[in-house]
């Protein structure tokens, strides 16, 4: 907000925005966003290619790029320059321009008032860092698309571009920057604090409203004015019967029982945001005069009792909420309204007549209860249980169906509850016991009384063909009892111990004959469900339960698989007759591919041959050296090892 004030501060000073002094009823204010930049790369268009400051690296180098920072030279090492109105911090428009005609460098679509004069402005400068004569930047506005007929060449430091714009019928305005040079080496400018002022009115959110002229009754409570805006201030004319006279709705109710009407002349000054834009209105309002009723307290009474209530005063016609017209009525428990009627005014009044109070017992109408237990009953207050004629205290203990009184009283109002309560018997299934079931066989679930199966069927009996966990579920009243029984499925063993097979001889194989439930007998002698065996021949197996056995054989053969590789690190080509060559060693290796590299990577031996070992000339001298080997092994993948070899002489 400080850079704004203090752009147009400057730009007053030196004659480049001539605006009248505002009056009391209008703002100066610009519709430009962010048209000094410092939120950044946000609320305008253009055609040049946006780029972000990054160390050590000419980011706008490349022409037909853009900036948004507070020094050229940070993002290009031949650009000079800071902010217009606050260097060094403040951040501009820094544009890399190609040299290209008409190109759109800066747009923003702004909504404006029509028939309003708007002043337009902006600051450019040269940034490119170069004393001799080069190409300028020629920026040029536009507003919807029609060029004005003025330019700014962006020359040495920060000059300012300013003109008038008639809005004429406009709502809405399309305003764009546009450079018409079209040499490059030096086409390179900076923008900033872009505006467009003008002296606007100041939208009154709210106009002045006291309400509309209305005749009431004594009493009657109205809503005056309006909801209160922001930045309004509100005074009444008089705070008699206001609830406040210094907002913008208040409420207003008087009492008048003087036997006339009285009225009233209420007006409301509202002065909008401070600014010297008051307005005033004014209604008029008409209080009927309206005698106060006056029922009597409300009343409570026994239950089943009524009692007799009465509105005094003299009233043109009196309506109770039952329909009776007369003075008095006789009332059971409720809300009685009495409406009485003077003129064109009325008025009612309320009163409650409530039965009397107890405690609660906390006692249900009816209970069903299982008898596997006895039954407490216990009223939550004081009072005594009647069963078949004869009183008990509370609590009392039920073990048979039947009625239960319970008598209590309450400021000289007795009450009774009745329980009536039903007992019922605990009934079992009593299922059998686990069992199984062979493939193929069917089973008979009983149940010693018939209740709901978990397969979703009600009786006493279940034909099953399936193994699993059944559960039935017997209720008799609030009685519950559940019983469960275990299926177990149980087929012929069936037997796999795979196709005959060869594996190496270094490893074991397990030969698993597992079914669920079985005996095992192998060619062996072995009983358990599994055998380790290293050696070749014929495997056998027979596997039995209560429901049959089967068989099954493999044949296992084997072969010999490990193999390994040795290389040395190190040798010591002297002529000492000991260790003058290197080679690998290994075995049950059919193919291999060795090369040798110096440090510089060049491969200086190559052989195919395990035998074939490296006899380096005379000229090889103490170092360290590369190697790389290809393996492939007699059963299994080709695998690759590297080091390095120590050349000690």
């Amino acid at each position: 907000m400080l850079k704004k004030l203090l752009s147009i501060l400057i730009a007053q000073l030196f004659g480049v925005i001539s605006l009248a002094q505002c009056g009391a009823c209008e703002s100066l204010n610009n519709k430009i966003i962010n048209g000094d930049f410092e939120n950044g790369n946000v609320g305008f268009t253009t055609s040049f290619n946006y780029v972000t400051f990054f160390p050590f690296l000419c980011t706008l180098c490349p022409e037909n790029n853009y900036a948004i920072g507070n020094n050229a030279t940070l993002f290009h090492n031949g650009f000079v320059g800071t902010d217009h109105t606050n260097p060094p911090t403040g951040d501009f428009f820094i544009a890399n321009a190609p040299g290209q005609s008409g190109v759109l460098v800066w747009c923003q679509s702004v909504s404006v008032i029509p028939q309003t004069e708007y002043t337009f402005t902006f600051w450019a400068r040269d940034i490119a860092d170069n004393s001799n004569p080069h190409p300028l930047a020629r920026l040029r506005p536009s507003f919807n698309g029609v060029l004005s007929t003025d330019s700014l060449v962006a020359e040495g430091d920060w000059s300012s571009f300013s003109m008038t714009w008639y809005s004429d019928t406009l709502t809405q305005a399309e305003i764009c920057i546009l450079n018409f040079q079209t040499e490059t080496g030096g086409n390179d400018f900076g923008l900033d604090d872009i505006s467009l002022t003008a002296c606007e009115p100041i939208v009154l959110s709210q106009q002045a409203f006291a309400g509309n002229d209305t005749i009431i009754c004594s009493r009657d409570m109205i809503d005056l004015g309006l909801t209160p805006a922001n930045g309004y201030t509100y005074q009444w004319s008089s705070s008699e019967g206001l609830s406040s006279a210094s907002i913008g709705n208040p409420t207003f109710q008087i009492d008048n029982i003087s036997g006339s009407t009285l009225d009233y002349v209420m007006w409301v000054t509202r002065d909008s945001a401070n600014v010297g834009c008051a307005a005033s209105d004014t209604l008029n309002i008409s209080v009927l005069s309206m005698q106060n009723i006056a029922l009597a307290n409300d009343t409570t009474i026994c239950p089943g009792d009524s009692v007799l209530i009465y509105c005094p005063g003299e009233w043109n016609s009196i309506e109770w909420s039952t329909g009776d017209t007369s003075d008095t009525i006789w009332a059971n428990p409720g809300l009685y309204i009495a409406t009485v009627f003077m003129g064109e005014c009325s008025e009612s009044d309320t009163l409650q007549v409530s039965e009397q109070a107890f405690d609660a017992t906390n006692l249900p109408l009816e209970i069903s209860h299982c008898n596997t237990q006895p039954l407490v009953l216990e009223a939550a207050i004081e009072g005594d249980w009647l069963a078949n004629g004869i009183p008990f205290e509370n609590p009392l203990t039920v073990t048979e169906s039947g009625q239960f009184f319970f008598q209590y009283t309450n400021a000289n109002c007795s009450a009774v509850d009745t329980v009536e309560v039903t007992m019922y018997d605990q009934l079992f299934a009593g299922l059998n016991s686990d069992t199984i079931l062979c493939e193929g066989t069917d089973a008979l679930l009983v149940s010693n009384h018939a209740g709901n199966w978990s397969v979703g069927t009600f009786g006493s009996t279940l034909s099953i063909t399936e193994p699993g966990t059944y559960s039935i579920q017997i209720s008799n009243g609030p009685c519950v009892s559940n019983d469960t029984i275990a299926v177990m499925g149980l087929d012929v063993p069936l037997l796999s111990l795979g196709a005959d097979t060869t594996f190496c001889e270094d490893y074991p194989i397990v030969l698993n004959a597992y079914s669920e439930g079985a005996q095992y007998i192998w060619s062996t002698g072995d009983t358990a469900y599994s055998i380790t065996t290293s050696g070749s021949g014929l495997y056998s197996v027979e596997a039995s339960n209560v429901c049959g056995s089967s068989n099954d054989e493999i044949l296992i053969s084997n072969f010999p698989c490990s193999w390994a590789v040795h290389i040395p690190s190190c040798f010591t080509p002297n002529e000492d007759t000991f260790n003058e060559s290197w080679g690998i060693t290994g075995y049950n290796i059919t193919a291999i591919d060795l090369t040798i590299y110096n440090r510089f990577g060049d491969a200086i031996f190559h052989s195919d041959s395990i035998d074939n070992a490296w006899q380096p000339s005379s000229g090889a001298g103490d170092d360290v050296y590369n190697y790389r080997i290809e393996v492939t092994p007699f059963d299994g993948p080709t695998e690759v090892r590297t080091g390095v070899i120590y050349l000690i002489r």
